[in-house]
C-alpha cells in the first residue's frame, strides 16, 4: 500500500520479525536512514520529515513493539528486547549500517544501540532527549526538582491497571493531554486521532504501561545514577532540543568531550518536546545537514 504526500510516495508494508508483525513505512532511495518514533506516537510522526528528505535517502520508519499497527505482545518492553527488535529489523532489510534518528523514549534506545552496536550505526540524531551523561550538580539538582512535578504522568502510566485504563477508556483525556499539553504548534488533528485511537486497543494500552515500567522509567533512573559514565559514545551524534522545551536547564544538557567526543547539542526554535511536529522543516534541514544527505546524482 502507498500513501501520497504531495507527490512523495510512502510505502506501507508489514514484515514478520522474531515472531512479531512489524509495520514499516518507507520512502526514497539512497543512504538508509532509520527513524524511530516516541510515545504515544507511531511511524506516522515522521511523515513530514520523510516527505522533505525522500529525494536524498532511503527512509525507514517502523511502528515499534506495541505501537501503531505493529503487534502488541504481552512481553518484551525492556531495553534488550526492543534493541533486539531494531537489530532484527535491520537484518531483515539487509542493512549492515544505517543512520539513525530517534525521538523521545526511542532516543534512549538509540544511545544504547550506538554504545552496544556501534558497527551498525554510522551517525545518530537524538531528538528531545539528552545524552545520558548527567553529572550531578546544584544546578542540575534544582532543574530535576523543578521538572519532577511535570512528569507525574510517567508514574501514572506505569501503574498496572490504572495506566492502561486512563489511556484507553472513556474520553482518553490522558492520551489527548500527552499530545496536546506540550505542543507549540497545534498537532495535526488527524495524527492525534490516529494515535489516540490506537490506544483504544487494551493490548496497546497495556503495552504502553509496560514500556514505562520496563524501559522509560528505569532508563531515566539509570541516567540519573550515572550508569553511562565511563562508556564513551564514539558515534558522531547530534542532539536536537526545542528551544521552548524548558524541562531541564540548557546548561545541564551540554556534553563533555570525555563522555562523547563527537557529540553536539543544538536548540531548534519554534519547538518543544514534540519537536518533529512543532517544526518538521527545521528538523529535516538539520538532519539532512548532519547526515550529509545529498540527492543520488550528487552522492
Amino acid at each position: 500500500m502507498e500513501e501520497k504526500m504531495d507527490a512523495v510516495a510512502i510505502a506501507d508494508r508489514t514484515l514478520e520479525i522474531r515472531g512479531l508483525n512489524v509495520r514499516i513505512r518507507e520512502a526514497g532511495s539512497g543512504m538508509p536512514v532509520l527513524l524511530l518514533h516516541g510515545f504515544p506516537q507511531s511511524s506516522r510522526e515522521w511523515a513530514p520529515v520523510m516527505k522533505a528528505l525522500a529525494g536524498r535517502a532511503h527512509l525507514i520508519a517502523p511502528d515499534l513493539r506495541g505501537a501503531g499497527q505493529t503487534d502488541a505482545p504481552t512481553t518484551g518492553y525492556e531495553p534488550a528486547t526492543v534493541k533486539g527488535d531494531v537489530i532484527a529489523l535491520l537484518d531483515a532489510l539487509g542493512l549492515d549500517r544505517v543512520d539513525l534518528v530517534a525521538h523521545d523514549w526511542s532516543a534512549l534506545v538509540g544511545f544504547d544501540l550506538c554504545l552496544d552496536h556501534p558497527e551498525r550505526i554510522r551517525r545518530y540524531v537524538a531528538v528531545a532527549v539528552p545524552a545520558p551523561y548527567f553529572r550531578m550538580s546544584p544546578a542540575l539538582m534544582r532543574g530535576l526538582m523543578k521538572a519532577m512535578p511535570h512528569l507525574w504522568f510517567q508514574w501514572v502510566i506505569a501503574t498496572p491497571g490504572l495506566g492502561p485504563a486512563l489511556l484507553s477508556k472513556g474520553r482518553q483525556r490522558l492520551a489527548r493531554w500527552l499530545l496536546r499539553g506540550f505542543e507549540i504548534r497545534p498537532m495535526n488533528d488527524a495524527d492525534v486521532a490516529e494515535y489516540v485511537q490506537a490506544l483504544r486497543d487494551p493490548a496497546r494500552a497495556r503495552a504502553a504501561s509496560k514500556l514505562y515500567r520496563g524501559l522509560i522509567l528505569p532508563g531515566f533512573v539509570n541516567v540519573i545514577r550515572g550508569k553511562y559514565l565511563g562508556r564513551v559514545l564514539q558515534t558522531p551524534t547530534l542532539v536536537l532540543f526545542g528551544s521552548d522545551d524548558a524541562l531541564l536547564p540548557k546548561d545541564a544538557l551540554t556534553v563533555r568531550p570525555e563522555d562523547a567526543p563527537h557529540t553536539t547539542v543544538e536548540f531548534v526554535p519554534g519547538g518543544a518536546h514534540f519537536l518533529v511536529d512543532d517544526n518538521p522543516v527545521e528538523v529535516a534541514r538539520r538532519v539532512q545537514a548532519f547526515l550529509e544527505l545529498r540527492p543520488p546524482d550528487q552522492g
